[in-house]
């Protein structure tokens, strides 16, 4: 194994190499803790991402609250690259680990699967020892396979955050994985948690995602002319931009020139050929004019302020939908697919709208509401920012994840004590 460190002034990043089969011996997962902060000596938080999308702000959000939870504990984050989240994260941890991990993105396997499987022993045996050094494990989203795998283990206090929807085929190859796990699971919607029906009976928790309140953003102006329209999210096949396009180029001419549409996002690596699918559209549509593509922006609140109106028309369901509860704190109406997680935040015709999944010419006729009712626009946008305010603030997830955190309690949207085997 090689290791260096590779940065932080006052605090340590350290970045590693492991060669197949290579890695330190096996030790139980922690060492067991009641919710006593001065008991929690040390907290070690895992995540896959390492940019500023939606579970990479979630993940900060977390471990904001454990350093307010347990301000004297030593708190190390792993992440498997560096990137715009490293960092954010510099500022709140004591120790920043930067090395490659057992990631479960298809995209990524299916050109290397036989170094991953060859790999993945020693990436095991290295989360094991890294776990058994902490009193408290905080695993951000299921693809984290090596410290999935070491959570099998008895031991202390851990916490899985199933922040995804796959599909059924891959949705039982992760049941199959928690089903063994010691660790807590939380949720980040009841439909979330339905769908993995098969780790019903283990205890678990949903807390919905929470979003920075974008207080300081102006209210939509009822009295405004055209309808600026923001999709933001990875160019991948889910998100739906190409069915945004689809709805758009249906519309009769007079229409399309009063809209401006904004898709704002970038694709994940090995992935680019999404991007240039829609970017062919564009011209192959005539949608030049009114469509402008973006590279990704990890401050989002000078495109909310551009807004009108936030797209959420993903083509299969999201997990939760925390880009719509975002236009909600930015006072900015949604029309989302109705399937998945969102239904959980939107209240049809009162705070935004929904319209059938996969359907463009539904789309198409909920934008052409909008576009005709400005009233609307804005009504819809000041109801949002009231749910947001009552459901969705960072002080609402923080009260409930706190309480789970520190008790194993969880007085959320569903729940069931959470209980830890030794």
């Amino acid at each position: 194994m090689k290791s260096g460190a590779v940065g932080g002034a006052g605090k340590n990043v350290c970045q590693y190499w492991i060669r197949p089969g290579e890695g330190p011996p096996f030790h139980r997962l922690g060492a067991s803790v009641t919710g006593d902060p001065n008991e929690v000596k040390s907290i070690l938080c895992v995540h896959q991402g390492f940019e500023l999308y939606g579970s990479d702000r979630s993940f900060l959000q977390s471990v904001k609250l454990l350093k307010r939870c347990y301000p004297e504990a030593r708190i190390t984050a792993i992440l498997p690259e560096h990137g715009p989240l490293t960092e954010h994260l510099q500022a709140l941890v004591d120790e920043l680990v930067v090395r490659e991990m057992a990631i479960l993105r298809r995209g990524e396997l299916l050109g290397r699967l036989p170094a991953f499987v060859k790999g993945l022993p020693g990436r095991v045996r290295l989360a094991r020892v890294d776990c058994s050094k902490h009193d408290l494990i905080y695993i951000n989203t299921v693809v984290v396979l090596d410290f999935i795998l070491a959570s099998w283990l008895p031991g202390g206090r851990a916490f899985i955050h199933v922040r995804e929807a796959p599909g059924i085929l891959a949705r039982t190859v992760f049941s199959l994985l928690l089903a063994p796990s010691r660790a807590g699971l939380i949720f980040n919607s009841r439909f979330t948690k339905r769908i993995f029906s098969l780790v019903r009976w283990k205890s678990s928790c949903v807390i919905h995602n929470a979003a920075e309140d974008f207080h300081s953003i102006k209210p939509v102006d009822a009295g405004g002319d055209g309808l600026k329209v923001l999709l933001l999210g990875r160019f991948n096949a889910m998100k739906g931009q190409k069915l945004l396009l689809e709805a758009v180029a249906g519309m009769y001419e007079g229409e399309r020139r009063s809209l401006k549409i904004r898709m704002v996002g970038n694709a994940f690596r090995g992935q680019e050929c999404h991007e240039g699918r829609i970017r062919e559209q564009v011209v192959q549509d005539g949608l030049e004019e009114i469509v402008e593509m973006m590279d990704f922006c990890a401050c989002p609140a000078e495109l909310f302020e551009w807004a009108d109106v936030v797209v959420v028309p993903s083509t299969r369901p999201e997990s939760f939908g925390r880009t719509a509860i975002e236009a909600m704190s930015a006072g900015r109406c949604v029309i989302a697919a109705d399937h998945g997680g969102v239904l959980e935040i939107i209240t049809p015709a009162v705070d935004g709208l929904l319209f059938k999944a996969n359907d463009a010419v539904d789309l198409r006729d909920q934008i052409r509401r909008l576009l005709n009712d400005r009233g609307m626009v804005s009504r819809m946008g000041r109801q949002g920012r009231a749910k947001f305010r009552s459901r969705f603030t960072e002080q609402c997830y923080e009260e409930k994840l706190a309480s789970l955190l520190t008790t194993g309690n969880c007085s959320c949207e569903d729940s069931g004590i959470i209980g830890i085997s030794d």
